[in-house]
């Protein structure tokens, strides 16, 4: 709760704290009870997508919505947002305070890899060899190893629809991969 006596940093730690609470309200609801027991707000935004494969950021820092309509998706903290029109690969950028991103989001934290087959596409969670690690609901996603000949492909993890990852340990960088 916010109070007019506390400091400015209180206040924005408070209200970050109200958001990530919001957001993961709306979201347990999605996984408990389905659309009908969503925000307004949130239910009209995914009744209105299209169909396809989503990622929807959950926390203060990586609130956002992405189709994943591109090969590769690159997540962390100073991947560019649009690497070029009709490139295969975009980015996601997760933006706090300089103190929280050095300590929880790698520069290039992870990617999500879409991978072709005769039923559809399949996405792979990916973890670039962050510092803090990326977690697939609740569980540590292995780090590719060059020297010890643990390659990417090794470590990748598919995701499914109502997949959570986060980067870090904390799961304040909460993400949930969708498909509508």
């Amino acid at each position: 709760m916010v109070s007019p006596g506390m400091r400015a940093d209180d206040r924005y730690a408070a209200s970050c704290r109200g958001a990530l609470e919001s957001r993961q309200r709306d979201v347990m609801s999605f996984v408990d009870n389905g659309m009908s027991g969503m925000s307004a707000r949130l239910e009209k935004t995914l009744i209105r997508l299209p169909g396809g494969h989503y990622l929807l950021g959950l926390g203060p820092y990586n609130a956002g919505l992405v189709r994943l309509d591109f090969e590769e998706l690159l997540i962390g903290r100073e991947v560019p947002e649009f690497i070029g029109v009709g490139m295969p690969v975009s980015g996601f950028r997760v933006s706090s305070p300089d103190a929280f991103l050095n300590t929880e989001v790698s520069r290039l934290h992870a990617k999500l890899v879409r991978r072709v087959a005769t039923d559809g596409p399949h996405y792979l969670l990916v973890d670039m060899r962050s510092t803090c690690g990326t977690y697939l609901n609740g569980d540590p996603v292995p780090q590719p190893d060059d020297l010890g000949g643990v390659s990417e492909e090794d470590c990748a993890r598919p995701l499914t629809s109502g997949d959570f990852f986060s980067l870090g340990p904390s799961a304040v960088n909460l993400f949930l991969f969708f498909r509508k």
